[in-house]
Parts: C-alpha cells; structure tokens; sequence
C-alpha cells in the first residue's frame, strides 16, 4: 500500500478517535451529525464515515483515475459498516468485547478499508457502478443522520 495512503488510514482513524468525544464535549445539533451521541453501534458508525470521506476528498485530489477512486471508496464505506457491524457482534456473542478490543477492531476496520481503496482505485468495474454506489453511500449517510435524531426500538440503535 502506497505511504499517503497509510498515512490517510491513520490520520482518518485519529480523526474518528477524536470524534467519539465531539458530542460529549459541545452537545448541539452541528456536532450530533457528525459525532457519536450515545455508545450505540449505529452511532459509532459515524467514526467510520465522515473521516474516510474526507480522506477519500483528499487522496482522490492527486489520483490518476479520480472516478476510479472515488468509487473504491464509496464502495469501502458500504463495506466497512457490515465487517466492523458483523465481527463486533460475533466478539459479544464470544464474550469478547471490551474497550480495548473495540478500539483495535475499529483500527483494524479502518486499515482494511483502506487498503480496499487502495487496491481498486483503478478498477474500471468499480468506476462503472460509481453512480449507484455514490447513491447509496448518501442514502447511508442520511439514515446515519436521521436515525441520530429517531432511532428505531431495535438493539443496533441501543446505547450497551
């Protein structure tokens, strides 16, 4: 994986590390939409979203396949959810969860996303369906933000 992309997956998990305490530091509704407002799962969503957006923003500026890479990482960020959502749940049903593994899981969601990106930011098959991914990765961040404010009744919405 090329440096500047290491660099964006640790800048981009630093910067979710700092978000989990946004919120918690000025509670307003500009910082519920980017930051956790409760230790719910969906909530925590929200580490992985915004700072990949703004890495992809930036890694994307010097690319040679722009397109190529946006939609390596709109597809990452549909993907990131569903790995981070299943192994968490998997380590609960375990007894494995703790802070620490919770910290290394996201870590280690984010670094593989990246490394994702990173291996299909010139995929021509990838660009192809970049609309429909761009689509849904709103669609996603819109529900991340709806769901801040109207959560349903339904364990993944629950602070644990």
């Amino acid at each position: 994986m090329k440096k500047r992309f290491i660099i964006a997956a640790i800048f981009a998990s630093a910067l979710g590390s700092a978000l989990h305490f946004l919120y918690e530091l000025l509670p307003s509704i500009p910082t519920a939409l980017i930051a956790p407002v409760n230790e719910s799962p969906w909530e925590h969503l929200k580490l992985l979203y915004y700072p990949t957006l703004l890495a992809a923003f930036f890694l994307t500026r010097r690319a040679k396949c722009k397109t190529c890479l946006w939609s390596a990482f709109f597809l990452v960020l549909l993907l990131m959810p569903i790995f981070l959502l299943s192994v968490y749940y998997a380590l609960v049903y375990l007894g494995l969860d703790s802070v620490v593994v919770d910290i290394g899981l996201y870590f280690v969601t984010m670094l593989l996303g990246f490394f994702l990106a990173y291996r299909l930011k010139d995929s021509k098959r990838i660009e192809r369906i970049g609309g429909y991914l761009l689509m849904l990765v709103i669609l996603y961040g819109a529900a991340l933000i709806l769901f801040s404010f109207a959560a349903p009744d339904l364990p993944l919405f629950q602070a644990g």
